[in-house]
């Protein structure tokens, strides 16, 4: 597979290799004629590499890159946000998106009312094979990537019951991809409930909504939350 590009000139020759997930032919088809239309930085549920081809069919797994001087959170809507707090980091999933794909993460993240769309510079975090190898001779690779942000919420909320599985999942995905666990330990774990027996009856469910122009995938819970 040729090296991914988007109109940001991000390319990414491992890309391919790292992606979790193996195109088939028809989805090779479908991302060349659609295209790529950002690179999106994802660090609550979709975190995880799973998780994103689930949602966006269309996405291209990079990596797992690094927000430095940000601090993620839960907020009071009970989702994961992130804000601006010096000296703190936040750890996130690279991916390409088709316009079809961020139309429908755009509502379902409820842009504008609820989250709104910010370009951050986030540094790439190299795997074990990449350091080991010639890609990790040109340094650091910072990406301005697109990511969903709550600037009206910021105070610290509890986390949603049903959103608790999601963020298990993100953790363990992105800690297999290179997300250090000790940022697990220090900034998701204490959001999180101790006793998983009050889970075992949480089904991992998202409504998906085809319309003519995008797919949008809603989380329950959100409906109740206007802007302030």
């Amino acid at each position: 597979m040729k090296p991914s590009t988007n109109t940001a000139g991000v390319v990414d020759p491992e890309a391919a290799r790292t992606a979790p997930e193996v195109y088939t032919e028809q989805e090779s088809s479908l991302t060349t004629t659609t295209g790529f239309s950002c690179v999106y930085f994802g660090y609550g549920s979709n975190l995880s590499p799973r998780t994103m081809k689930q949602r966006c069919p269309d996405s291209l797994f990079i990596g797992i890159a690094e927000l430095k001087d940000w601090k993620w959170i839960i907020n009071e809507t009970g989702y994961a946000n992130i804000i601006p707090s010096p000296g703190d980091v936040v750890y996130g999933s690279l991916c390409f998106l088709s316009k079809r794909d961020e139309m429908a993460l755009d509502e379902s993240e409820g842009v504008p009312w609820l989250y709104e769309k910010q370009t951050l510079p986030v540094k790439r975090v190299l795997s074990d094979a990449e350091r080991s190898s010639d890609w990790a001779e040109s340094g650091d690779v910072q990406v301005q990537a697109m990511s969903y942000i709550d600037v009206q919420r910021k105070a610290v909320g509890k986390i949603e019951r049903e959103y608790v599985v999601w963020i298990k999942k993100a953790a363990e995905d992105g800690s297999k991809c290179g997300m250090p666990s000790s940022y697990v330990e220090k900034y998701l774990m204490p959001f999180l409930p101790e006793d998983d027996e009050e889970l075992e009856d949480i089904v991992m469910v998202r409504t998906t909504r085809f319309g003519e122009h995008s797919a949008g995938v809603v989380p329950r819970g959100f409906a109740s939350w206007s802007r302030g």
